[in-house]
């Protein structure tokens, strides 16, 4: 019997070996999987974050800009303008469909925990602005825009006063233009923070 037992060790050694290299494999194609599904997410967030920081969102800040600029400097002249009838084509609030998906479907388990909460908060500030911009559209919908073609005196009280919901609309817009603001330069940070944590 003695005779056999370096033997059966030996067979025991390989099995045990063979088994650790198969347990080594699965988590390194775990681990790779995991890699290549939070980069994926990173991939996708800077995208959607690209859409604020680089394109759409600085393209409506000057848009917003030139128009309440148009419109303070009228006033500052001592005129009596038309108000400013910004609105938004398309989705009337900032692109968060990344987001929302990585969060419904765990998936953003994957991302660093403080750059986690960095975006998360930044996502919350994104529905925010969202909300300014509605409640600006609502109003503009009522005072602004269905009078447009009926000129400034629409817009001005007798006594040459503005209305005080056109006042009060124009304030909606300001504070929207700077929201937007805001988030565009959140957005570039974040997307550097994003493409450092990929790599």
């Amino acid at each position: 019997m003695r005779p056999h037992l370096p033997k059966i060790a030996l067979e025991l050694f390989i099995v045990f070996v063979g088994v650790s290299a198969a347990f080594a494999l699965d988590d390194y194609r775990d681990a790779r999987q995991l890699n290549i599904r939070r980069h994926a997410i990173y991939t996708a967030l800077d995208r959607e974050l690209g859409q604020m920081a680089e394109t759409r969102g600085p393209m409506l800040q000057h848009e917003m800009s030139a128009e309440l600029a148009t419109w303070d400097q009228a006033l500052a002249r001592g005129d009596k303008p038309m108000p400013p009838a910004f609105k938004l084509e398309g989705a009337e609030r900032p692109p968060t469909g990344v987001w929302d998906a990585a969060v419904a479907s765990g998936s953003i388990e994957l991302i660093d925990p403080n750059l986690f909460y960095e975006l998360a908060r930044f996502y919350n500030r994104a529905h925010s602005a969202g909300d300014l911009y509605q409640r600006y559209s609502s109003a503009a919908q009522a005072d602004v825009w269905p009078h447009v073609n009926e000129g400034p005196r629409a817009f001005w009280q007798h006594d040459g006063q503005l209305r005080p919901a056109i006042a009060a609309d124009v304030e909606r817009l300001r504070d929207f233009r700077d929201s937007q603001g805001q988030l565009n330069r959140e957005a570039r940070v974040l997307r550097s923070k994003l493409r450092a944590a990929s790599n």
